[in-house]
């Protein structure tokens, strides 16, 4: 099962995994797909054919330009933005107000604007 907020807005052709919840004033566009158990807080925006993976954060306010990819695990944080075409490692913290204009690896924690990697995160860290 999934929950949307009826305050969300998803185009068409959005599939959504298992345990996934979209939260109110979230914008989901045409043809994208977003894993399980991934949550897609107030306000954040994914626009079309993003591909975001299980277990994925997506914090208030944060913008996924078309055609991004998000692996598993991932953080987005508060405000960040996220260009178009650009794919995010699994595992990766991105820091609130960042933008990112590039790839970012597996395994990182990158924040700024543009956003640069500022360390490596190892199996077990806490995202916070």
């Amino acid at each position: 099962v999934s929950v949307v907020h009826p305050g969300a807005i998803l185009g068409r052709g959005v599939m959504l995994g298992e345990g996934t919840v979209v939260m109110a004033g979230v914008v989901v566009n045409p043809d994208a797909a977003v894993g399980g158990h991934a949550i897609l807080n107030t306000n954040s925006s994914v626009d079309h054919d993003c591909r975001l993976g299980d277990f994925v954060s997506i914090a208030p306010a944060a913008t996924l330009g078309g055609n991004v990819t998000v692996g598993d695990g991932v953080a987005i944080g508060l405000g960040a933005s996220l260009l178009h075409g650009v794919s995010v490692g699994a595992d990766t913290f991105v820091g609130a107000g960042s933008v990112v204009v590039r790839d970012l690896p597996d395994r990182c924690v990158a924040f700024g604007a543009p956003a640069r990697v500022v360390r490596a995160r190892v199996p077990g860290d806490r995202y916070l």
